[in-house]
Formats: structure tokens, C-alpha cells, sequence
């Protein structure tokens, strides 16, 4: 595939949901600046938070959390995804997995826009639409999203194929990142994308098949982002990061 862009106390979602009204701008503005103060991100954090501290301006501020052991050590990863924005139709989307000591161990953005790719925006009402933005982001933290061990043909779209040919672009984008110095959580430019192409088509047989027989039954994450984009990550004990197992389309 070419580059493309039992619920328990443990691992319950945690959702906040700000709507901040224009004539209440200024005070939300103040007390985000205050909380602002006591919650600077770590050193680690993308650019993407930093700005988010230095221009609190959306109107629209969902963050959603979640704790997930997703890297088999019985310790539970934390999952935060956040949208802000205008519009729910237009949201910035993030979703991060960060280890207890709070390190980043894997990001991914897009925007709700994508959400309407397949349908009529413009024949929706804003209340039609904000609900299908509500009903996915919903689910991106999901006991649904989350699967352990190999399910069977009929329950699992993942063949062997697909998921090797994920695998393999996988590797080549982590190689590329690492040959150009893009950090983890910043998108590749689209002047690379030729590059994982490249890269992707000489990556050996020997690699991808390692990483298929370990990750055929690890615990992993499936999330939507729009149109017809769809991940799903398991964490590699071999390579030390959350691995590509299935990409769309």
C-alpha cells in the first residue's frame, strides 16, 4: 500500500467538553491561564501542545482520557485524545499514548473535516453534523478500539498481507524519521513521501516477517480518522515503539 497519510475503574474514558461562548471568551481565556501556569507541557511535548499553550484560543476544547496496558508490562499507558477548534466540523484531532513517566510514545492528527469526506456537509444541519463528530470521537477511545490475541477470520479484516505490507512501510517510515531527524508526533513532509515508497520497497523479507510473528497476537489499537483512514498499532518489544499492523487506504 503506497504512503498516504469490560470497561472497568481502570481503564474508563475520562472526558472533558468546553464550549466556551463568545460573550465568556475573556474570563475562560483567564482561567485558562491560570491552569496554564501549573500544567506547562513536559520537554518532550510537540509543537502542536506549546502552541496550544501560547494561543488558548478555540472555542472548542474536548479532551478525552483513557488508561490502557498496551505494552504488556502491567503498567497502563495513558491515552489522551484531544480536538479543539471553531467548529466541530473543523477540530484539530490528536490522539497521544504516553508512558507513566509520561514520555511520548506515539501521536497521530487529522482533522474532523475528514469525518465529511463521503457525505454532504452542506446538506447537514450543524446539529446533524456536530453529532456525528460527537459519535466518532467517541469511539476513538472505545473498549471497541482495543483488541488482545488473534480473533478469527471471520471476525478480524487483517490478513496476513495486508498486515505485512503494513509492517513494511511501517519500517520504512521509522527509518526515514530517523535518517532526517523528524521527531516522533511530527508528520512527515509530503516531499518524503516518494522517499517511504523507495525506502518501503527494499525493506527485507527477514524484518517484516520478525515483526508479523510478534505482533500477530499482541494486544493492539485500532482508531478512525476520516474518509477511509484507519490505523491500527501494536507495541513491538523488538523495535521499542508502537508499530503500524494495518493502515487504510
Amino acid at each position: 500500500m503506497p504512503f498516504s497519510r469490560g470497561t472497568t475503574e481502570k481503564n474508563r474514558v475520562i472526558v472533558s467538553f468546553d464550549i466556551v461562548p463568545r460573550p465568556a471568551r475573556f474570563s475562560a481565556l483567564c482561567a485558562l491561564a491560570m491552569t496554564v501556569v501549573a500544567c506547562t507541557p513536559k520537554s518532550d511535548a510537540p509543537d502542536s501542545a506549546r502552541a496550544a499553550v501560547a494561543a488558548p484560543a478555540d472555542s472548542i476544547n474536548i479532551t478525552k482520557e483513557r488508561s490502557e496496558d498496551l505494552t504488556g508490562d502491567s503498567v497502563s499507558e495513558k491515552l489522551t485524545l484531544t480536538a479543539r477548534g471553531a467548529r466541530m466540523d473543523s477540530l484539530r484531532v490528536r490522539i497521544e499514548i504516553r508512558s507513566p513517566a509520561d514520555s511520548l510514545l506515539y501521536s497521530s492528527e487529522w482533522t474532523s473535516s475528514f469525518y465529511f469526506q463521503y457525505v454532504d456537509r452542506g446538506a447537514m444541519s450543524d446539529a446533524a453534523a456536530d453529532s456525528t463528530v460527537t459519535w466518532r470521537l467517541d469511539r476513538v477511545l472505545a473498549d471497541s478500539a482495543f483488541r488482545v490475541g488473534t480473533p478469527g477470520p471471520a471476525a478480524d479484516t487483517i490478513g496476513p498481507a495486508m498486515m505485512r505490507d503494513a509492517i513494511r512501510y511501517d519500517i520504512a517510515t521509522n527509518r526515514l524519521r530517523a535518517r532526517h531527524g523528524v521527531p516522533l508526533g511530527t508528520d512527515l513532509p509530503p516531499t518524503m513521501h516518494d522517499s517511504v515508497n523507495v525506502l518501503a520497497a527494499g525493506v527485507p523479507k527477514a524484518e517484516i516477517d520478525a515483526l508479523f510473528q510478534e505482533l500477530r497476537g499482541k494486544k493492539s489499537f485500532a482508531y478512525f480518522a476520516g474518509g477511509e483512514v484507519s490505523y491500527r498499532i501494536a507495541w513491538s518489544d523488538r523495535e521499542q515503539r508502537f508499530v503500524t499492523i494495518f493502515s487504510c487506504c
